[in-house]
């Protein structure tokens, strides 16, 4: 706390909310991008509730991991939405990230382009088990009704795939938004530390932002961005930057962005479940832990 303390007094401060505000903005537009992909089984479900639902697991990621923050919204969303399965939901995700996964290897392409850093091909073993984890899925599929089940409510969740034109016009607008305010929030993150925020250093330390979702430990997301942010941006400048103020970068840009994420994730769900207190927002979020299902009666 007294390094980011420290770091952030040689901050720009103007910079700094900026960046702050776009990358919230950021969050809020792959909400209704993420709308777009529910409102195909769940038509009921409108863009606020669908962002108040994104906004708490993205706010709540730098504690949990993203795997974690992706736990909440869903857990958010089955309380609410009428016949959801958690294989349906699951399908929502892998449906409202592919933009992401093409995304950010469409940004590596180009980070190479610019002369940062290289490409190397996946190790053969890597290969190997996904093709060996593809076929065990699809031989099960074939023999087994559970498996068959679990696939379908997938497709249930994905179902705006086979609509192009629909995620077209629903999903990839407000993707691509996104996706353009967080390399917003990127350069003006490193114009408050005073770092060259040309094109290559920008989409690097955007990508450096988003490594912290490959960790999937609780709390290790903010280190694996600092790191990242101090390896990387040095890298991409491709010449000789303030070192004091890459440190202070790496450990502003993430502290601030999991302090600001938990802050306005627990005031929107304190909004979400119309509480006030946080001893009432303790007890609201217990009540998410599943409950254990009733014993049989003995006959």
């Amino acid at each position: 706390m007294v390094r980011a303390v420290f770091a952030l007094a040689g901050a720009q401060i103007g910079w700094l909310v900026l960046a702050i505000v776009l990358h919230v903005s950021g969050q809020v537009s792959r909400g209704v991008a993420w709308r777009g992909v529910l409102a195909v089984s769940w038509p009921q479900v409108t863009r606020r509730r669908a962002c108040a639902w994104y906004v708490c697991g993205a706010g709540l990621s730098g504690l949990l991991s993203a795997r974690g923050g992706d736990a909440i919204r869903v857990t958010l969303a089955k309380r609410e939405l009428k016949d959801a399965t958690w294989p349906a939901l699951a399908g929502t995700l892998c449906a409202e990230g592919s933009f992401e996964t093409v995304s950010g290897v469409a940004l590596m392409l180009v980070a190479v382009s610019l002369g940062v850093g290289s490409l190397h091909a996946p190790p053969p073993a890597l290969i190997v088990a996904l093709a060996l984890g593809c076929a065990i899925v699809a031989l099960l599929a074939g023999r087994s009704d559970r498996v068959r089940c679990v696939v379908r409510e997938v497709g249930r969740g994905a179902a705006i795939l086979g609509s192009p034109r629909r995620w077209a016009r629903q999903v990839l607008p407000y993707q691509v938004a996104a996706r353009v305010l967080r390399l917003g929030a990127a350069a003006c993150f490193l114009l408050a530390f005073g770092l060259p925020a040309v094109p290559a250093v920008v989409i690097v330390a955007c990508l450096a932002q988003g490594s912290g979702a490959a960790v999937p430990l609780p709390g290790a997301g903010p280190a694996a961005v600092g790191a990242a942010l101090l390896v990387g941006v040095p890298l991409a400048a491709g010449h000789a930057v303030d070192s004091t103020a890459v440190a202070s970068l790496a450990v502003v840009w993430p502290a601030a962005l999991t302090a600001v994420g938990v802050a306005l994730s627990l005031l929107v769900l304190a909004r979400l479940w119309r509480v006030r207190t946080p001893r009432a927002l303790i007890r609201a979020a217990r009540a998410l832990r599943p409950h254990p299902a009733p014993a049989a009666p003995l006959i």
